[in-house]
């Protein structure tokens, strides 16, 4: 019972979203990136948000449900920084962080699934952005969190080096409204 709750859960967040979010992050460089705005305060759904956003051409509001919020606040990082707090030297502790590593996972498709719910029942421009790298830049430094203005000068060249690398990421789904 329990293996056909986890398919249902994996066919309802197969979102293009998250297809966006599994190709971009096995880009090295991307992933460190991310890792790395996330470091400074950043949310990795959020920024995964403005740019599958920004490659269909369509801005990023920085503003999300009060669900997708408390869910990141809540629960993705409550695990994330529980997992954080095992000492990765202590083998006694490493199926433990296995755990939670799968759970933060876990968590963060959730996440993912309901900022997707809410991206996605957002008609699209009807002028699409031509310059999708400046666009990836105004949608990544409006996700960034409430106590920063955007960007400064160690995110700012994280974000230019973010758009080029999810410009080049696919696969990329235009929304269904939008298709021919």
């Amino acid at each position: 019972m329990a293996d056909t709750g986890k398919l249902h859960l994996a066919a309802t967040t197969d979102t293009p979203l998250w297809r966006f979010a599994l190709a971009l992050w096995q880009q090295e460089s991307a992933r460190e990136l991310c890792l790395g705005l996330q470091q400074q305060g950043w949310s990795v759904t959020r920024l995964l948000c403005a740019g599958w956003l920004g490659r269909n051409g369509m801005p990023y509001t920085g503003r999300e449900p009060a669900a997708v919020t408390e869910w990141r606040h809540n629960v993705t990082e409550s695990i994330r920084s529980l997992k954080k707090s095992l000492g990765k030297s202590d083998s006694l502790l490493t199926t433990l962080r296995e755990a939670l590593a799968r759970a933060e996972l876990e968590a963060e498709r959730i996440e993912l699934y309901r900022a997707w719910q809410a991206i996605s029942s957002v008609a699209p421009a009807e002028h699409r952005a031509a310059d999708v790298t400046a666009l990836l830049q105004h949608n990544l430094r409006r996700a960034a969190p409430a106590s920063h203005a955007g960007s400064n000068e160690i995110t700012e060249p994280m974000i230019q080096q973010l758009a080029q690398l999810m410009k080049a990421t696919g696969p990329v789904h235009q929304p269904q409204e939008s298709r021919a």
